[in-house]
């Protein structure tokens, strides 16, 4: 029996959905969600502090939410956390870390591993240009569902515990939403439902407009925390992390969900679960094609042009690009290019922790919405052969037609263009595999296997594996064409592990 400890976390920053995709999850997987949040923890201020209705959790357990008195701290969350995940796995759930609390996370996860969880982190990033308006859009559910009421409820709690000294960095008064109403507060003495005073009225509307203010505030601060303290403990913790652009909600599925349960499915269930999942519905599937090629631009411009004329091409067939991650050179060309085409959806980078780190501080500190902007969702993996295993995965789940193609490149392009080749070779997949011969790039490589046919080391099928197109169409078509799946004789079995 597998004593493998798995654990999701779904962490960004306020008004991102995180609820949400835990319910998600939980439902999926049979999983129970943790709260990992400063502000949720208390029984008082439920509508402040954006806790979940009943009917939100559709019954998912939720874990440390509405525990703590108003005027105490979350002291033991810590030790809390862990018991109820130690609980949880070993009922043969899936413990489920929901939150972005700043405070909490790291010191939780560092315990987390040290009991050697297996953790998948999702983090959601909203659009920079939309989160303003996902902001609004919560602060009014907030006063449709009687934030008001509420506030009033805890203006007078504190004025019988606090002795009304307005200490808005205690307890539950922290959380964003008193302070900024307190002045109102103060003025009508108890809420109601309305005030007819015109002062009243400007302080209820300062009080809105400082409270979406101080949100979207805080919740950049959170993107920020995400990117230069959470993601670099991540990193050297070597732990999977998909990084997710929240847009609108006719998106949702497509841009967030989907592609979450796809990581999901790798981490509980291994690759046969993953490409079970990915091959099922053919209507719904893309064509997929895995692309590898240099993080160098090379000598000659023709390269690049090349891999923004296959960008175009794979835009105008409806194809999904996965590939290495990579922002710069050839790699960076097609990512970029197809995303301004098609979208960020249409483009998943795969890099290991360690060449994230390395981009990350070669970069211009842009927030991974930004990255996503530009070059598509990024998935930061353990290592080199998850990266290499994943990218097979999603070719081997998309439609007919999916396969592997080769820009110019060099010692690791080659690597794994040889590699895929190999692995049709030996009946693994049945993918076709081409290279985009720019400018006479792989002549030499073609000279080769010529060579290595006349001299009788492979056959003269496998010759002809790697097929050779030299225009971004003749890709396209190269690939159109699955071949029959033939294993070596007792190569039986060998998959991409």
């Amino acid at each position: 029996m597998s004593t493998r400890k798995l654990a999701i976390a779904i962490l960004g920053p306020t008004a991102s959905g995180k609820t949400k995709l835990g319910v998600a999850f939980g439902k999926t997987y049979l999983g129970e969600v943790i709260s990992v949040d400063s502000l949720q923890c208390y029984k008082q201020g439920g509508i402040m502090t954006a806790r979940p209705y009943p009917e939100e959790m559709e019954g998912v357990p939720h874990h440390l939410i509405d525990y703590l008195e108003a005027d105490e701290e979350p002291h033991d969350f810590v030790s809390r956390a862990l018991t109820i995940m130690d609980d949880i796995s070993a009922r043969h759930a899936l413990p489920i870390l929901v939150g972005g609390s700043t405070s909490l996370t790291i010191p939780l996860l560092q315990q987390v591993f040290k009991k050697d969880y297996e953790v998948l982190v999702i983090t959601l990033v909203p659009h920079r240009t939309r989160y303003q308006r996902l902001v609004e859009s919560r602060g009014e559910e907030m006063l449709r569902r009687g934030l008001l009421s509420e506030l009033a409820e805890l203006h007078g709690l504190e004025k019988r515990l606090l002795q009304g000294k307005g200490e808005f960095g205690k307890g539950v008064w922290k959380a964003i939403g008193y302070q900024e109403f307190f002045p109102y507060l103060q003025a009508v003495g108890s809420v109601n439902g309305a005030s007819n005073s015109k002062t009243d009225r400007d302080l209820l509307d300062k009080g809105r407009a400082a409270m979406d203010a101080n949100t979207v505030q805080y919740g950049q601060y959170q993107l920020e925390w995400i990117r230069h303290t959470l993601t670099p403990f991540l990193h050297q913790h070597k732990t999977t992390i998909i990084s997710l652009s929240v847009t609108d909600k006719a998106s949702w599925e497509s841009d967030v969900q989907r592609p979450a349960m796809s990581m999901a499915s790798e981490l509980c269930h291994g690759s046969r679960m993953t490409k079970h999942l990915s091959r099922g519905g053919s209507c719904s599937r893309k064509r997929v094609i895995c692309l590898f090629g240099g993080s160098s631009a090379g000598n000659d411009v023709v390269h690049v042009e090349a891999a923004k004329s296959l960008a175009i091409a794979l835009h105008q067939h409806d194809i999904s690009l996965v590939y290495g991650g990579g922002t710069t050179g050839i790699m960076g060309a097609v990512a970029s290019t197809l995303v301004a085409l098609s979208g960020p959806s249409a483009v998943h980078g795969i890099v290991p922790a360690a060449l994230a780190t390395y981009e990350d501080q070669l970069g211009d500190g842009r927030i991974d919405s930004e990255y996503a902007l530009r070059f598509g969702k990024r998935i930061v993996v353990r290592d080199m052969h998850t990266r290499k295993r994943l990218m097979t995965q999603m070719v081997l789940g998309g439609a007919p037609g999916s396969g592997f193609v080769a820009l110019s490149g060099g010692y690791g392009t080659m690597e794994e263009l040889l590699e895929s080749t190999t692995w049709s070779q030996l009946g693994i997949h049945n993918c076709r595999v081409s290279v985009f011969n720019v400018d006479g790039f792989y002549d030499g490589l073609l000279d080769w296997i010529r060579h290595v046919a006349r001299s009788g080391f492979i056959g003269g099928k496998d010759a002809d594996i790697i097929r050779v197109a030299r225009t971004a169409d003749e890709v396209v078509a190269c690939l159109a064409h699955q071949h029959p799946l033939q294993a070596k004789r007792g190569c039986q079995g060998l998959e991409w592990l």
